[in-house]
């Protein structure tokens, strides 16, 4: 069986939701002592936010531009980020249960907007019921050999005498070499197309799961939809992920590095960030290059806009850069309206909806990136080459059969000024004069030309 990403993945623009920050649609299921929405995020209490505040914000999502949703879990767990999964076939009551998320896809779908779920199959909640019967049994559960337990009594603390994600003992492991434990798994996989339509999964941790499982759940996904999207969390250089066609896509963490060193912390110069980015793409199958799910911030990273000071202008530049390089753009809910965020809890803080307190002007341009990407195939289809890489500068192409579009982008506190020996159009522009033969870049200035020749 061949696998190859959805067609569609090429025109999507993904936007993240963190579900208990970001809108509370109905306050009955709230869960005991939330927190205030607005108030700074705590590691253990929760805002209320659920998928009934979802749908009722699809219409946002929709008219910013949009057109996919990925979740981060919505399963049942003790926990406000549900990484710690209790039950794999039940959406979390405080979410709204089962019959939200299907409604949810379903008035996504209505919109055209897809929805992605995160599948955490590397390890579950210490509140699992099959965990709980190994602890409570000992080597007389059915459910021992589903995780690797050193020793009787399954102890927590000091120090977990289990198996358990990155040492927290409150996230026990499966043991993923037992084939019962894969085929449980494999079920949840295909539950939840068949019971809620959904149009992929997001691998959590995928770099800690048996290579070979990741293609089971990747055959599993396309056989109950052909055009599902499924991608993993990617910390790494991930080449064997894609030469062995064990996912359509990944988060690329490793491009988010080279874009925080390049135009932020400046680590690196502009030859140094070209020669990454392409060692980068020629890592991987060209294919992959275009499936790969693009973000600067993330569920558990500081927001860009904390990250840069507030210097709004940085912040365009290197949203204008992702938007316009081969990938796939993904916002992280808040991202249009400049919210800020610092470390994990706090790049979680409840979503903004006052509109008086919203950064309408970046929210604006945002929406002007995703209608740049849809509207120009070569942004989406394109060949990359690199054009200039000095002194702060950093200028390439993206060329289709029908297009080509120059994107220049100055982070040097030097004007910048480069001559243009063809006809073009200017598609977007900031901080730069425009000439019939040139282009002037000042201080965070960049230019998106369409050559008309």
């Amino acid at each position: 069986m061949k696998l190859r990403p959805p067609e569609w993945i090429r025109n999507a623009v993904i936007y993240q939701i963190f579900p208990d920050s970001f809108s509370n649609g109905k306050t009955e299921n709230d869960p005991p002592d939330t927190i205030d929405w607005g108030s700074r995020p705590e590691r253990n209490r929760f805002y209320g936010g659920d998928l009934e505040g979802v749908i009722r914000k699809l219409d946002y999502i929709k008219e910013l531009g949009a057109n996919c949703i990925y979740l981060t879990p919505v399963f049942d767990a003790p926990s406000n980020h549900k990484y710690d999964t209790r039950n794999y076939f039940k959406v979390d009551d405080s979410f709204g249960g089962n019959q939200t998320l299907i409604e949810l896809v379903r008035e996504s779908h209505s919109r055209e907007i897809r929805v992605i779920l995160d599948g955490v199959f590397n390890h579950c909640g210490i509140e699992h019921p099959f965990f709980v019967d190994a602890v409570d049994k000992g080597r007389s559960s059915t459910y021992w050999d589903w995780f690797s337990i050193d020793s009787t009594p399954v102890t927590e603390l000091p120090e977990p005498n289990y198996r358990c994600f990155a040492g927290y003992g409150r996230m026990p492991e499966f043991n993923l070499t037992n084939p019962q434990v894969r085929h449980y798994l494999l079920k949840v996989v295909r539950y939840w197309f068949e019971k809620a339509n959904i149009d992929g999964w997001r691998l959590d941790t995928v770099e800690y799961l048996h290579p070979d499982f990741v293609r089971e759940i990747r055959v599993a996904s396309k056989e109950m939809k052909a055009d599902s999207y499924v991608f993993g969390e990617l910390l790494h250089l991930g080449t064997s992920w894609f030469k062995g066609e064990y996912l359509d896509g990944a988060m690329n963490y490793r491009l988010r590095k080279y874009i925080l060193s390049f135009f932020v912390f400046n680590n690196i110069g502009a030859e140094t960030f070209d020669e990454k980015l392409y060692v980068l793409r020629r890592s991987y199958p060209e294919w992959a290059n275009y499936s790969m799910y693009n973000m600067i911030n993330s569920h558990d990273r500081p927001r860009i806009t904390t990250l840069c000071n507030g210097r709004k202008d940085l912040v365009k530049l290197i949203f204008l850069f992702m938007f316009t390089y081969p990938g796939i753009p993904a916002l992280y809910y808040g991202d249009e309206i400049f919210m800020e965020g610092g470390p994990d809890p706090d790049c979680r803080r409840s979503m903004i909806w006052e509109d008086e307190y919203w950064d309408v002007e970046f929210r604006d341009f945002c929406k002007g990136l995703i209608k740049l990407r849809k509207e120009n195939e070569a942004l989406k289809n394109g060949m990359f080459e690199s054009l200039i890489a000095k002194a702060g500068v950093f200028a390439f192409q993206r060329r289709s059969e029908e297009e080509r579009i120059l994107v220049f982008l100055n982070s040097s506190k030097e004007i910048r000024r480069f001559p243009i020996e063809e006809s073009f159009e200017t598609l977007l522009s900031h901080n730069t004069s425009i000439g019939q033969d040139f282009v002037e870049l000042s201080f965070y200035g960049f230019a998106v030309l369409k050559i008309l020749s």
